[in-house]
C-alpha cells in the first residue's frame, strides 16, 4: 500500500513537468543496446569492503603472518601443545570474519533505501531508474536540489543554475544555458533542466576525480590514528626486539627449545592482534544496528566522530517540523480575489521549485490559466524568492520580504509581526513594473501578504529534551525568519531558543566565534553565512551537521559529520557522511547513543590488550640485558590471553554504554594500560629477586609470574568494566574462577608448578602488594592524564584564540 502511494506521488509530480516537443528520449531498444555495449553508468562501490576484502583483511595480515612463523618455530623446537595460542588465533579471526560478514550484508540490504535515483526521458515520458542504469545518449531532467549524475550538455531549461564546489571548491553559482557542459558531482541550486548525458560509468568527470568529486571525507578518525601508529611502532621494533631477546636467551640457557619458546612467549603478548580484529568488527556492527534502525553510515570511521559529538546544528523545517506547510491565508492590499487566484494559478503553472513551500501553494492553488511567461526566474536559496514575468500581464514575485524590499516598511511590519511570533512563516506576492532578472533590484508593489504555517514533529520535544540531558548543545540555522525559528523552536523545548540574530542585518567582516557562543538561533542565513557559523563551532566543539536542502551542502561538507534527510536533494545525501533512511531526526539518538557503545567499548578493549603489549614489550628489553631465563612460555600465556583479555573483550565489545566520551582516546587507554603494565613489571621483576635470594627453580619463578600476570588482567579487566551490571560481576567472577583451575586442575598442561607449597608465601603478599601498587599507579596516573589534558587545552587556546574573524 505504501510503495503504491510513493509511485503515485512520482507520478503527479512529472505531471507538473512540461516535456519540450522536439525531446523524445531513447527507445526500450536503444537502451537495450546501450546496456549490451556496455554503455551504462555501473561503477564499483568503495564504501563498503566486499565479501573478499573482509576475508582477505581478517586473515592475510602481518600480525597473523607472525603468528603463522612463530607457530612453526614452536613446532620445530618440538612443544606443539605451545602452539595452542595460534589456535586462539584461529577462532579469534573466525569469530571476527563471521560478525563482519554479516554486518557487511546488513548494511547491503538496508543500503538500496538510499540508492541514489534518477529521472530520465525514455519512450516519451518520465519515469525514475536507479543512477546505475542511466545509458549513454539518456536525456536526464533535473530540478533544484538535485545532483548531476552524469556528464552532459543542456539541451532545454532556461535560469539554470549550477553550484560546482564538489568539484572546484568554489561555492559561487554558475549561470546554465543551453549546450553548456554539466559535469556530474555537481547540482542544481535554481531551475530545471533537461541534459543529454554525454559521459557515463568511468568515463565521468567526478568519477576521474574519484573521492574528491564525490565528497567522501576520508580522514582517519583519532581511533584508527591511534591503532595506526601502534601497529606501525610494532612492526618496526618486534622484529629486532624478537632477534635480541632470542640471542640473550640462547646465551643464558644455552638451549635451543628455550631460548625459542621465551622468546615467542613475550612476542604473541606483544601483538595486539584481537584489538585490530574486535575494532573493526565493533565499527562493523555498529554500523549494521544504526542500518537496523534506518540510518546508513556511509563510511565506518564516522561512527567514532559521531560519538564525540557535542553539537548539533540544525535547520527547522523537516527536524523541528515534520517538512509539511500549509497555507492559512492572504492579506490583500489593492486587489481582488480573483485577480489574486489568477496570478497564483499562473505562477504555479510556470513555477516548478519543489521544495515544502513551493508544494504548498501549489496544493493551495492548482496550476490554471493561459497566460504565457517571457521569463521565469526559479527559486534558489540565496534569492529567497521566485518569479515570472508574463506577457501583457506584468511582472510577479513571491518570496521572503526582507529580501524583496530594501527597507520593509513600518506598516507591513507591524502586520507581520503576530504571525511571526506565533511561529508561522510569511512570504509576500509583489508586482514589478520591469522584466525580471536573477537581481531584484526594482521597486515592488505590494499585492498581498501569505501566511503559511509549519507542523511540529510529535516526538520533538522528546528528541531535543533527550540530547539536553546528554550535554549537546542544539543550534538552529535557518533561512527563515528568525522570530519564526525562534517561536517554533522555542515550542520544540530548545534550551536558550530565545536567543535568536537575523543574519541577514549583519555586515561583513563577522565575528562568527562570538556569534556561536551567544546565540541559538540563526535566522535568514546564507549557505556561506551556514558554513562559517560550523567553522567556527568546530573550533571548540564536534559538530554535526543535519539538513536535506541544496542550500545545507557547503555546511555539511564542513561539519564534522554530516547527516541529510534520505527525501532531502540528492546534493545534500551526497555530502552527508550518515542518512537518516525514514528522515526522522529522533533517529539521531540512535546514532549518538550506537557512537558513544562503539567508541566506550573499543577503548575498555584497547587498555586490556595494550596492557600485554606494554609489559611484554619492556620485559622483552629487560630480559634482553639480564641473563635470567625469560619466565613465560607460550602455553602459560593462554590463560592470560584467553580469560583476562580475549573472552572478555568480545563481551564489553559488543555490551550497551551510552555515557559521554570525555578525554582522547590514547590518554583514556593509558589511564588504566600503563599502571596495569608497570604493576605487572613490578610483580615479576620481584619475582625475578626473589630467584636469585632463596635460589627457586624456573618453574616455580615462571608460574608466580604467570600468576601474578593474570591477577592484574583482572584487575585491569574489573577497573574497564565500570559501571558494573549484574553481567559484569558475573563474567568477572566466572572468569576469575575459570582462572584459578587452570592452577588447580590443568597445572601439569600448562606446565606450572603447585602453588600450595612454599611459593605460597611469595604469592599471598606479592597478590596483594600488587592490587595496592596498581591502585596507587592508577591514582597517579589519573592526575598526570589530567594535567597533561589541561596543558593541551591551554595550548589550544593560545593557538586558536576566541575572537576571530572570518
Amino acid at each position: 500500500m505504501k510503495k503504491k502511494k510513493e509511485v503515485q506521488t512520482v507520478a503527479e509530480t512529472f505531471d507538473n513537468v512540461e516535456i519540450p516537443a522536439d525531446l523524445k528520449g531513447l527507445t526500450a531498444a536503444e537502451v537495450q543496446k546501450k546496456i549490451e555495449q556496455g554503455q551504462t553508468n555501473q561503477v564499483e562501490d568503495n564504501l563498503l569492503k566486499t565479501d573478499k576484502e573482509i576475508i582477505k583483511e581478517n586473515t592475510i595480515n602481518i600480525f597473523n603472518l607472525l603468528n603463522l612463523v612463530l607457530a612453526l618455530l614452536v613446532l620445530l623446537v618440538g612443544s606443539p601443545k605451545n602452539t595452542l595460542f595460534f589456535g586462539v588465533v584461529i577462532i579469534n579471526t573466525l569469530i571476527g570474519i563471521i560478525q563482519e560478514l554479516r554486518a557487511k550484508h546488513t548494511i547491503d540490504q538496508l543500503s538500496v533505501l538510499a540508492k541514489a535515483k534518477a529521472t530520465v526521458l525514455r519512450e516519451n515520458r518520465l519515469q525514475q531508474i536507479d543512477q546505475a542504469a542511466i545509458v549513454l545518449g539518456d536525456i536526464v531532467y533535473l530540478r533544484s536540489g538535485d545532483q548531476v549524475p552524469v556528464d552532459g550538455q543542456l539541451v532545454a531549461g532556461t535560469g539554470i543554475e549550477a553550484d560546482e564546489s564538489l568539484l572546484t571548491g568554489e561555492a559561487d553559482r554558475v549561470q546554465k544555458k543551453v549546450k553548456d557542459k554539466l559535469f556530474s558531482g555537481s547540482f542544481i541550486t535554481a531551475g530545471e533542466c533537461f541534459y543529454q548525458g554525454t559521459a557515463v560509468g568511468k568515463d565521468n568527470f567526478a568519477e576521474q576525480l574519484t573521492s574528491e568529486a564525490k565528497k567522501k571525507k576520508t580522514g582517519s578518525s583519532e581511533l584508527t590514528k591511534v591503532l595506526s601508529r601502534m601497529i606501525a611502532v610494532l612492526t618496526v621494533i618486534i622484529i629486532p626486539v624478537g632477534l635480541g631477546l632470542f640471542y640473550s636467551q640462547y646465551q643464558a640457557s644455552d638451549s635451543m627449545r628455550q631460548a625459542v619458546l621465551g622468546t615467542v612467549a613475550a612476542l604473541v603478548s606483544m601483538i595486539p592482534e584481537g584489538l585490530m580484529l574486535l575494532t573493526s568488527v565493533a565499527f562493523a556492527v555498529g554500523a549494521a544496528n544504526l542500518a537496523r534502525k534506518k540510518v546508513l553510515v556511509q563510511a565506518l570511521p564516522s561512527i567514532e566522530t559521531l560519538a564525540r559529538v557535542d553539537v548539533i546544528c540544525l535547520d527547522k523545517t523537516g527536524t523541528i517540523t515534520d517538512g509539511t506547510l500549509k497555507f492559512e491565508t492572504a492579506l490583500m492590499e489593492n486587489i481582488s480575489d480573483s485577480r489574486f487566484d489568477a496570478i497564483m494559478g499562473a505562477l504555479m503553472q510556470h513555477l516548478n521549485d519543489q521544495n515544502a513551500t513551493a508544494q504548498a501553494l501549489r496544493k493551495a492553488f492548482p496550476a490554471s490559466g493561459d497566460w504565457q511567461a517571457e521569463k521565469v526566474v526559479p527559486f534558489s536559496s540565496a534569492r529567497k524568492w521566485s518569479g515570472v514575468t508574463f506577457k501583457e500581464q506584468g511582472s510577479f514575485v513571491i518570496g521572503a520580504p526582507e529580501f524583496i524590499f530594501k527597507t520593509l516598511p513600518s506598516k507591513m511590519r507591524d502586520k507581520i509581526q503576530p504571525y511571526l511570533e506565533d511561529g508561522q512563516r510569511v512570504l509576500v506576492l509583489v508586482e514589478s513594473p520591469e522584466t525580471l532578472t536573477e537581481e531584484f533590484v526594482y521597486e515592488p508593489q505590494l499585492l498581498a501578504t501569505l501566511i503559511i504555517s509549519d507542523n511540529l514533529r510529535e516526538n520533538a520535544r522528546e528528541t531535543f529534551g533527550y540530547f539536553a540531558k546528554q550535554d549537546v548543545q542544539l543550534k538552529v540555522i535557518s533561512g527563515d525568519h528568525p522570530l519564526t525559528v525562534s517561536k517554533i523552536a522555542q515550542n520544540a523545548g530548545i534550551e536558550n531558543a530565545e536567543m535568536f540574530i537575523d543574519m541577514s542585518t549583519l555586515s561583513e567582516p563577522i565575528d562568527y566565534d562570538a556569534l556561536v557562543a551567544q546565540t541559538t538561533v540563526f535566522g535568514r542565513v546564507t549557505p556561506k553565512q551556514k558554513q562559517f557559523l560550523i567553522r567556527a563551532l568546530k573550533v571548540n566543539h564536534t559538530v554535526c551537521m543535519t539538513g536535506d536542502g541544496v542550500n545545507d551542502v557547503l555546511a555539511l561538507r564542513e561539519a564534522d559529520i554530516g547527516v541529510a534527510m534520505a527525501n532531502g536533494s540528492g546534493a545534500a545525501r551526497a555530502a552527508s557522511d550518515v542518512i537518516l533512511l525514514d528522515s526522522d531526526f529522533a533517529r539521531m539518538q540512535n546514532v549518538l547513543n550506537e557512537g558513544r557503545r562503539v567508541i566506550n567499548n573499543i577503548e575498555r578493549v584497547a587498555s586490556m590488550y595494550l596492557v600485554k603489549t606494554i609489559y611484554s614489550l619492556l620485559l622483552a628489553v629487560i630480559f634482553m640485558f639480564i641473563t635470567n631465563p625469560y619466565p613465560f612460555e607460550p602455553v602459560q600465556l593462554t590463560p592470560i590471553n584467553a580469560l583476562t583479555v580475549g573472552i572478555p573483550s568480545f563481551f564489553l565489545a559488543l555490551k550497551p554504554s551510552y555515557e559521554r566520551i570525555k578525554g582522547d582516546f590514547l590518554n583514556n587507554i593509558l589511564r588504566v594500560s600503563l599502571p596495569g603494565a608497570l604493576t605487572v613489571i613490578s610483580a615479576v621483576m620481584l619475582v625475578q629477586l626473589a630467584s636469585g635470594l632463596f635460589r627457586l627453580d624456573y618453574q616455580a619463578t615462571s608460574t608466580m609470574s604467570v600468576f601474578l600476570t593474570g591477577c592484574v588482567g583482572l584487575l585491569v579487566l574489573y577497573k574497564v568494566s565500570f559501571p558494573l551490571d549484574k553481567k559484569k560481576i558475573a563474567l568477572i567472577t566466572i572468569l576469575s574462577v575459570a582462572y584459578v583451575s587452570c592452577y588447580l586442575f590443568f597445572r601439569e598442561f600448562f606446565d606450572f608448578d603447585k602453588l600450595w607449597n612454599r611459593n605460597l608465601f611469595f604469592v599471598i603478599p606479592l597478590t596483594f602488594g600488587s592490587y595496592w601498587l596498581f591502585k596507587g599507579l592508577t591514582f597517579v596516573m589519573e592526575r598526570l592524564v589530567s594535567w597533561r589534558i589541561r596543558w593541551q587545552k591551554r595550548r589550544q587556546a593560545k593557538k586558536n584564540p576566541q575572537s576571530r574573524v572570518l
